[in-house]
């Protein structure tokens, strides 16, 4: 028995011997080589071209504003626009300028007559009264906001001034200066366009010695320095980011500003406006850009804009201007400016003979004679470039940095 005991114990060392052999060799066979870390030195190399990104470009919005002056209508020019059915147009007027009217973002003008309708005659000088379809005419040749106090305002007393605005209303225009009644008064105008909060303020002289009774006070705004200063603060508080205060004043056929102009400048300067221009005197004023401790930025001024239609006609009445006004906000830096300005020097054609002819150029026109229509003559193209000379060297002499609009 011990015979086959120790037979037993023989075959199963062996066989553990021989698993133990086949384990570890399955072992070895799995085994692979690791690869060896070797440092390598390799000498830097620049690049050929390096390529930096450029900062975040600011956010930035613009708008632009055409700005006239005297929207006359004397009665030669009514009578001109009658048709045979009895209705007016006033449009061929502004056949040939409209285009530089209507390539701003908001044009305003200074309307110097009233629409009192049929209750009272038609009239120019001295007391206006001009047909509905004078402010039609207006408003299609791309105007979009009126400024209605001056001296003339009254010509047709209160009835007159409410018809005006009715009728101003009615075309869907802006307006500013006269008001219907005390809560008209008080709102004061703020456009927004394209992001930009523009208030606008408008004040006269005076009315010709008409004025509206004392309970109907807030029917016109005559010009008061403490008043303007209060609405100018009132206007920035409500929101306006640039004010412009459009004053009627100065002496009439005297280009050179009054001490009372620059008295009333100062002021609204003072008080916070960025803007502030002028119409009355029927000639065009110089300008100035200056900077302004109120806004800690430029300010700009334009004492008189002229006439910009009208039936006067010698020299420098028969002259106007389209001034252009840049605004730029800058939102990433949180900063809203006056960026520029320029101007398109206008000039009236009256026409000869009975018939006069009522119609707006723009005057550098008179320097090319290949764009001018048929009717008009040799004298009539001399006395256009004459309004351009002028209005450039008038506008620009206290101001380099204006520009003028070099038409195509």
């Amino acid at each position: 028995m011990s015979k086959y005991f120790y037979s037993l114990i023989f075959i199963l060392a062996a066989s553990v011997f021989f698993i133990t052999c086949k384990s570890t060799e399955k072992t070895v066979l799995k085994e692979e080589s690791q690869p060896v870390a070797t440092e390598v030195s390799k000498e830097f190399e620049a690049p050929k071209t390096i390529t930096y990104l450029p900062p975040p470009a600011d956010s930035i919005s613009e708008i632009s504003i055409n700005l006239v002056g005297d929207l006359m209508c004397h009665l030669p020019q009514t009578n001109n626009a009658k048709l045979s059915d009895g209705k007016y147009d006033f449009n061929p007027s502004f056949e040939y300028i409209k285009p530089y009217l209507q390539d701003a973002d908001l044009t305003i003008g200074n309307l110097e007559t009233t629409f009192a309708g049929t209750s009272q005659p038609y009239a120019g000088y001295p007391a206006f009264n001009s047909p509905d379809e004078y402010c039609t005419a207006v408003k299609n040749a791309g105007f979009d906001f009126l400024v209605t106090a001056n001296n003339h305002s009254m010509d047709t007393r209160e009835a007159g001034l409410l018809r005006t605005i009715e009728v101003i209303k009615k075309h869907n225009l802006g307006y500013a200066g006269t008001y219907l009644n005390q809560r008209d008064h008080d709102s004061i105008r703020i456009l927004t366009i394209k992001g930009i909060k523009l208030g606008i303020l408008n004040y006269t002289y005076g009315t010709n010695g008409s004025y509206p009774i004392s309970d109907h006070k807030y029917m016109l705004n005559v010009i008061d320095s403490a008043g303007i200063v209060t609405a100018v603060k009132q206007a920035k508080t409500l929101g306006a980011e640039i004010v412009l205060v459009f004053y009627h004043m100065g002496l009439e056929n005297i280009t050179e500003p009054t001490q009372a102009q620059k008295d009333a400048v100062r002021f609204a300067l003072d008080a916070g406006a960025t803007l502030v221009i002028g119409a009355h005197p029927h000639v065009v004023g110089p300008t100035k850009q200056m900077y302004s401790k109120a806004i800690n930025d430029t300010a700009f001024v334009a004492y008189s804009l002229g006439n910009f239609l009208s039936n006067q006609y010698w020299r420098y009445t028969d002259a106007g201007v389209i001034l252009k006004i840049v605004i730029q906000k800058n939102y990433t830096k949180k900063r809203v400016f006056f960026k520029e300005a320029s101007f398109t020097p206008t000039w009236v054609y009256r026409g000869d003979g009975a018939r006069k002819m009522h119609v707006l150029f723009p005057a550098q026109w008179g320097l090319d004679s290949t764009k001018l229509p048929v009717f008009i003559s040799k004298s009539h193209q001399q006395k256009m470039k004459e309004a351009f000379d002028d209005t450039k060297s008038i506008m620009t002499k206290t101001n380099s940095e204006l520009k003028l609009n070099l038409l195509k």
